[in-house]
């Protein structure tokens, strides 16, 4: 399935043979000073988890829903990052595992790699990373 959406995300996971807890990283954008050399150049910068959260599927109807819990933890974010990670044998994950999966997830983040990661905007519009 091609997502395009985080209604496609919600689909996808919902549609898996096991159950599923998609996991949230929230991160803020730290933008490089621009260089008046390259005034034209893409903007270059990182992203800094500022908190995490699991979700099972069946708890998330909404983008918007999810945005407004979210800042209701009063952590300004701007880039959310989210992954899923499946249960076994019908069971969903326990909560060691989805702490360990969060845990690797920041730190991915932090180095860099976030290839297999879905990135959202604040309003819920799917990124690309270049």
């Amino acid at each position: 399935m091609n997502i395009a959406s985080f209604t496609d995300l919600l689909s996808a996971a919902a549609l898996q043979a096991e159950p599923q807890r998609l996991l949230f990283t929230f991160t803020r954008a730290e933008y490089e000073a621009v260089d008046p050399a390259n005034a034209g150049a893409p903007r270059r910068g990182t992203l800094t988890p500022v908190m995490c959260v699991d979700k099972q599927v069946g708890e998330l109807d909404t983008f918007a829903n999810l945005a407004a819990e979210s800042r209701a933890m009063g952590a300004p974010w701007d880039v959310v990052l989210v992954t899923s990670l499946s249960g076994s044998a019908g069971q969903l994950p326990d909560a060691r595992q989805t702490e360990g999966a969060l845990k690797d997830m920041v730190q991915a983040i932090q180095q860099g790699r976030m290839e297999r990661f879905l990135a959202f905007d604040a309003d819920g519009e799917l990124l690309r990373f270049s």
